[in-house]
């Protein structure tokens, strides 16, 4: 099953401004560059974050289909499966989910 980003462009630019701008207005951060500069830099961060998310996806995918028939054999939950060996690969590569 092909995954897709959950997200839309435009989606995550309009979070990245709504982040930003409430940073900003709550005194959490001043800005020394254009807060459209750092809006765009969050913007690449949750984009690159969301692409590295989809190519673990991918990656769990390939792995239980290789197992698919003793998955089905032993009557185990797929997404509960596909969602343990996740948190072992992100775990193994450093990612926070």
């Amino acid at each position: 099953m092909p995954f897709k980003m959950r997200l839309s462009k435009d989606l995550i630019q309009h979070i990245a401004a709504a982040i930003s701008a409430n940073l900003e207005s709550k005194g959490l951060a001043k800005y020394d560059v254009p807060r459209d500069a750092v809006t765009s830099k969050i913007t690449e961060i949750i984009t690159l974050n969301m692409l590295e998310e989809d190519k673990l996806n991918r990656d769990v995918e390939k792995l239980l289909s290789a197992h698919e028939a003793e998955i089905a054999r032993g009557q185990m939950d797929y997404r509960k499966v596909f969602e343990l060996t996740k948190q072992k690969l992100a775990k193994d590569r450093g990612m926070v989910l």
